[in-house]
């Protein structure tokens, strides 16, 4: 077996080779749409437009949304109630999609790009009243130019942030729950993949953690769109954020976005084999929009080193521009559902940058 420091090499030349001259398409055949999947609906009523897919967190019960609206705001919608601007603040701007999270236990966190690059956080004080903390920076240094990959640690519990940054690769930080607060100590740059070109396919990535059964061990795993377009998958030590190993995801698929990312069970705790919900957890749901404009997804079954091969969505095709979002349905155990940002110019089956969404088993 080659050594790690080998398999990075060979996996990081491969993402940072050209691609010059090809017809982006999934180049592998499609297999069959999942039968146990709703039809595309409107997401929120009809309610919003938005430049992101929909980003949410189920605590206590009760759901925390986020999105990019068309004003470049970030939005914010309570439990299934009506959008309003967070914390009622007309001057938050971003341009890339807000993201959000439970952190620390108990508090939604939501996390954005700024327009100086940084990256500015907010934690609620009171969902039902749309009540939030004034935004708060990290440390300088990011250099974003996409928006933050969110996840908790399973080995220490603090809040793992990435961004792309201005040389197309990872930058990344911890911040840390201390009893004096929340501390984060700079960034590292990681540059074992070099990601896409422009910026819709440097939106929406995702990280997630889980048990994984090649390490014997929880980890953290990145779904990115590489230069080359590909998918591929990057997985991290949770303590420190070193590369463990670089692969590209199994399928052939080319996006010409961000790949979204979820699994179901605990979104708090890491589940290791022999214990309750440990299959249900290795369940992994990704998507991107691929290179004919229409989303496509894949499934794993084993914690993202497999999956079962790419498709469209049963139904309708669902055009979009940006990369779609997907969460676990709130008081569900075994469905995510997956929403976009339809394009009404593709097709006007719903209105332009409506949210529009479905159930997936």
């Amino acid at each position: 077996m080659p050594s790690t420091r080998k398999r990075l090499a060979r996996g990081r030349r491969a993402v940072m080779a050209a691609f010059a001259g090809a017809v982006l398409v999934l180049t592998a055949a499609q297999v069959p749409a999942h039968a146990d999947e709703s039809n595309w609906s409107s997401y929120d009523g009809n309610q919003a437009r938005v430049r992101s897919g929909v980003y949410s967190v189920t605590i206590g019960g009760a759901s925390y949304e986020v999105a990019r609206g068309t004003d470049d705001n970030v939005w914010f919608r309570y439990n299934g109630g009506s959008w309003n601007q967070l914390n009622g603040d007309p001057a938050t701007r971003t341009t890339s999609p807000p993201r959000i999270i439970e952190f620390p236990p108990g508090r939604a966190m939501t996390v954005v790009r700024g327009l100086d690059g940084e990256i500015w956080y907010s934690q609620v004080n009171n969902g039902a009243l749309n009540s939030w903390t004034p935004w708060t920076r990290l440390p300088a240094g990011a250099n974003a130019i996409g928006s933050p990959l969110l996840t908790l640690s399973p080995a220490t519990g603090a809040l793992m942030i990435e961004v792309p940054n201005a040389n197309r690769v990872l930058s990344y930080t911890f911040l840390n729950n201390y009893p004096g607060g929340l501390t984060s100590y700079g960034w590292t740059v990681d540059n074992h993949v070099l990601l896409g070109t422009n910026a819709t396919d440097l939106e929406g990535d995702s990280q997630i953690a889980i048990y994984g059964t090649e390490y014997y061990n929880s980890v953290l795993r990145n779904f990115i769109t590489g230069s080359d377009h590909r998918v591929w998958r990057e997985t991290l030590n949770p303590s420190t954020g070193a590369v463990l190993h670089l692969e590209e995801v199994n399928g052939g698929a080319e996006c010409t976005t961000g790949v979204a990312a979820a699994h179901l069970g605990s979104q708090t705790t890491v589940v290791a084999p022999g214990q309750t919900g440990f299959a249900e957890q290795q369940r992994v749901l990704i998507a991107c929009v691929g290179n004919d404009g229409y989303v496509w997804e894949s499934m794993s079954s084993d914690g993202g080193l497999t999956f079962d091969g790419w498709r469209h969505p049963s139904g309708t095709l669902a055009p979009s521009v940006s990369t779609p979002a997907i969460a676990p349905t709130p008081f569900s155990s075994n469905t995510w559902t997956l929403n976009v940002r339809w394009n009404g110019a593709r097709d006007s089956l719903f209105p332009g940058d409506s949210i529009v969404a479905k159930v997936i088993r």
